[in-house]
């Protein structure tokens, strides 16, 4: 594998990350996997959309966005004094 400075960069920021003492290759290897396993546990872009429209479904109705409005309303509780 060629070390170019997109490379170079990607691995001088991962290397606090990364076990002390690893060659070259070893922090290529371990930044490879670490990457891969980033990317099978990210939710694909239908997921993610998914999510969002549930999340911003929830904020449609009083009940379900989880805040009270009436709490909200009445601005002498609204905010913790201490």
């Amino acid at each position: 594998m060629t070390e170019d400075p997109d490379l170079a960069r990607a691995l001088q920021d991962a290397a606090p990350h990364l076990p002390s003492g690893l060659s070259r290759s070893g922090q290529v290897r371990e930044l490879a996997i670490a990457g891969a396993r980033h990317l099978a546990g990210a939710p694909r872009s239908d997921e993610r959309r998914a999510l969002i429209e549930d999340l911003a479904a929830r904020f449609e109705s009083p009940e379900t966005m989880g805040v009270d409005l009436d709490v909200m309303r009445d601005k002498r509780n609204a905010w913790p004094t201490e």
